[in-house]
């Protein structure tokens, strides 16, 4: 579903001392380093954090967007394939932002870091439930801030959802965005994004009408602001983003939704600007659901008929299917119970069992609809 943020920027840019504030390349550590205590000293009073060994060389990217781009637990996000597809055509750029962590979307907290891939540069301005009309106000500081080359926007979607922004509204705050990051930086590159399909869209007319026509009034300002000093690109060739298939709330998209979205503003940067080549074809399809196997544990319960299952919880997993066999009867597959089980079920009690048959039991983690890794198999006597 789509949120609210719930803390200020202010408040979330000072915790952001504790990630990469502004990174070294496309490619970082498995662990990033904490900014020196100058670091977070500077971020929190507005000037630029320094990195220690942070790089000078090459083009500086901030991207900026609300929790489709920001990600949550066990992601990878799309800036993480757009990053990687860089890095291959040879280009390190500095990824830069206030922002470099995931949000929990099991515990509802945010400075997740269990990325699926931890190895990338983190630095952002995306975070959940960012708006472009609160956005538009504070672009120019930022950019001021981190010094963007190239600034990628991919919002909108919170101020049709959640607050019904006219389309007059839409592009005049579109066009206050762009003017706010020039007023900061007039040779900045920009590439809007346009919005991807929601769930939504498919039970509001008036819903999908308003992304429709926002999108339109994406690519018409983009034509008509564009200038030789900045040029504005749109990310528009997105490869047929999947409701069903690419997102795995019907908002928020899994692995093969970001490597979409990342297609799309790689292709942007490369066709209008030259930073790279475009993403190769045929782009990869790659398993979704979370990837991290839980760890099983079953135990015979003190009450007959019963077995007691507990495992380790997985980031980003919001549930998980239980999978059952009588070994004893020779049962030939396993039994997929009807209902996953909740973080908050764990432990849990298998029950009607049959006294003193052995039972195989099996966990698959689901985030959404997406299921993905398995547990090993448990074996259990039933009491």
């Amino acid at each position: 579903m789509l949120f609210r943020r719930s803390n200020s920027r202010r408040h979330l840019a000072a915790l952001a001392a504790v990630t990469l504030a502004a990174a070294a390349g496309c490619q970082g550590p498995a662990a990033a380093p904490a900014p020196h205590a100058g670091a977070r000293q500077a971020a929190h009073h507005g000037a630029a954090p320094v990195i220690d060994g942070q790089a000078t060389s090459g083009p500086r990217i901030m991207i900026v967007g609300d929790s489709i781009t920001q990600g949550s637990a066990g992601d990878y996000t799309w800036q993480y394939w757009l990053c990687e597809h860089l890095r291959a055509d040879g280009i390190r750029p500095a990824m830069v932002g206030p922002y470099g962590w995931l949000y929990n979307n099991v515990t509802g907290r945010q400075m997740d870091q269990s990325y699926a891939n931890p190895d990338f540069e983190h630095a952002n301005d995306a975070i959940w439930g960012l708006t472009l009309f609160r956005e538009k106000t504070e672009i120019g500081h930022l950019v001021s801030i981190y010094r963007p080359d190239y600034l990628l926007m991919l919002l909108g979607l919170n101020d049709l959802f959640w607050y019904g922004i006219s389309q007059a509204g839409m592009a005049a705050n579109l066009a206050g965005f762009i003017a706010a990051a020039r007023a900061a930086s007039p040779a900045i590159k920009i590439v809007l994004g346009l919005v991807p399909p929601d769930i939504h869209e498919q039970t509001s007319h008036a819903f999908a009408a308003a992304v429709a026509a926002y999108n339109v009034t994406i690519i018409s300002t983009a034509a008509k602001e564009s200038t030789a000093a900045s040029p504005i690109a749109v990310a528009n060739d997105v490869p047929g983003i999947s409701v069903a298939r690419d997102l795995w709330d019907g908002t928020h998209p899994n692995t093969n939704g970001q490597i979409k979205i990342a297609v799309a503003f790689a292709d942007a940067l490369a066709r209008r600007f030259g930073l790279g080549k475009p993403y190769p074809r045929p782009y990869p399809v790659m398993p979704v659901g979370p990837l991290t196997s839980p760890r099983l544990t079953v135990r015979p319960s003190l009450t007959p008929d019963q077995a007691v299952l507990l495992w380790t919880l997985v980031p980003g997993a919001n549930g998980y299917v239980v999978y059952e066999k009588n070994v004893t009867r020779k049962a030939a597959s396993f039994k997929r119970l009807p209902f996953p089980l909740s973080p908050a079920q764990d432990p849990w009690r298998a029950g009607l069992l049959i006294a003193g048959d052995v039972y195989a039991f099996k966990l698959q983690a689901c985030k959404g609809t997406d299921c993905g890794a398995f547990s090993s198999t448990a074996i259990v006597t039933a009491p």
